[in-house]
């Protein structure tokens, strides 16, 4: 592992996690995986890209997700994605510092010592309001079902997959409302404790 340090992003929708997660990365010259990793997954796995894109971030439902055709491991092709993204995941804890957007990965490294938590939140109504102009949505009501829509299913993936709360503070060691400090300042603030805890 050596001087590796991973950064896991977990985030509300519409909270500006990605966007942080990615300028965080370009700050300290290190890795950033989001949906990069189900093209990881799929070399590994033999499941074809478009197929995982379609699972990416879902619980696996056995009612509505396909099991897989007999030759891969039981499951569904959600559950496929989640197992071979967390061993992707934990390849990339042993040989490179990162930033790693959702996708469990506070869990899937909760046995690592080289890892730093973050959860970003925002206020609803500033969510509905980014989303909002982000996507061009012109009715705040749209905008704000699609903020709800999308919280429940990481709410929903993340409990599947890991038996915990997702969001707040549990198993975290920096929550953090991004409205207070702006998406930069954000950036600035995650730096600097990323720079403390880490050197």
């Amino acid at each position: 592992m050596g001087n590796n340090y991973i950064i896991t992003i977990g985030r509300e929708y519409g909270s500006g996690g990605l966007e942080i997660g990615k300028k965080l990365a370009e700050k300290l010259g290190i890795g950033f995986y989001d949906k990069n990793l189900i093209d990881a997954a799929a070399e590994k796995c033999g499941i074809h890209i478009d197929v995982l894109h379609k699972a990416d971030e879902k619980a696996a439902n056995p009612l509505t997700n396909p099991f897989l055709h007999p030759g891969y491991e039981a499951g569904t092709v959600n559950d496929r994605l989640f197992w071979t993204q967390s061993e992707v995941i934990r390849e990339l804890a042993d040989k490179e510092s990162c930033v790693i957007i959702g996708r469990c990965a506070d869990f899937v490294l909760r046995e690592h010592d080289n890892v730093l938590r973050i959860f970003i939140q925002a206020p609803l109504a500033d969510r509905v309001a980014r989303i909002s102009e982000k996507y061009l949505i012109e009715v705040p009501s749209e905008a704000k079902k699609e903020v709800l829509r999308n919280d429940k299913l990481r709410r929903s993936y993340y409990q599947f997959y890991t038996d915990s709360k997702w969001g707040g503070r549990e198993h975290k060691d920096l929550v953090i409302n991004s409205s207070i400090l702006g998406i930069d300042g954000t950036v600035e603030f995650i730096k600097d404790f990323v720079q403390r805890k880490f050197n």
